[in-house]
């Protein structure tokens, strides 16, 4: 399974005007907030922090709150914590991530897909040909000896569909029509392939459900993965949501 972060909101608090870096509007303007932003990095937020600080002045934007009033919430990572521990989640909607994953099966898509908040780009089995199709091996026989995530296409379920290609197509239906048709006798471990988008407040809820024991093996697999790199770019965001290991 490869489950790789490919994008992810970019952060500019001061955008550009002319050749110069713009000041912060309104209150923000030269607050202990923008000073402190500023200071993170000469001109530019670094890359691991600029998720967090967008969420913060969103937070602070709401009540004006930018001249820190509150020591206990002065630091970013303590304002993020504090934002989640009190369930005030609409400002993670403004951080959105990207993810390609691979060597999942249509079984697993099928259950993410109830995740509404997220968005899908998923392999299409009716213009793709799927005789050379893999299928994934389910969590439980790997833990039993298997040694590989996924083999090909059992000769039944390839003769099969080969089948019913060659005669949709002879009996003069087009190519994507015969594998439209002949995708149905596919398994549901057969390999597929997407693109997923989520903002982090969708991210959360998909963590708190899915690296449950009592999710679906191979969901569990796949949410960990996503938990990894998602507490590695935004700590504090994730910081409660821990791996229930069996």
């Amino acid at each position: 399974m490869k489950v790789l972060l490919i994008g992810k909101t970019k952060v500019d608090l001061f955008p550009f005007q002319g050749d110069s870096r713009h000041v912060m509007p309104g209150k923000a303007e030269g607050s202990k907030f923008e000073k402190r932003v500023r200071a993170s990095d000469a001109d530019y937020l670094s890359e691991e922090s600029e998720g967090q600080e967008l969420i913060e002045f969103a937070g602070r934007l709401c009540y004006e709150s930018f001249h820190l009033p509150n020591e206990d919430t002065s630091t970013n990572d303590a304002y993020v914590r504090n934002i989640v521990s009190q369930g005030h989640e609409s400002v993670l909607e403004h951080v959105s991530v990207t993810f390609y994953v691979e060597g999942v099966s249509r079984n697993l898509t099928h259950e993410l897909i109830r995740h509404r908040h997220l968005s899908f780009s998923e392999l299409s089995q009716r213009f793709v040909n799927m005789e050379e199709a893999n299928v994934v091996i389910p969590p439980a026989f790997r833990k039993e000896g298997g040694t590989d995530v996924k083999y090909p296409l059992g000769d039944a379920h390839k003769g099969a569909y080969n089948e019913a290609v060659d005669f949709l197509k002879e009996s003069g239906y087009s190519r994507k029509q015969a594998r439209e048709a002949a995708r149905y006798g596919l398994p549901a471990g057969t390999e597929t392939k997407l693109v997923v988008t989520g903002n982090l407040r969708a991210w959360r809820d998909v963590l708190k459900k899915r690296l449950s024991v009592h999710a679906d093996a191979e969901m569990q697999e796949f949410a960990l993965k996503v938990w990894e790199q998602l507490s590695a770019d935004y700590p504090d965001v994730f910081a409660d949501i821990e791996y229930q290991e069996d």
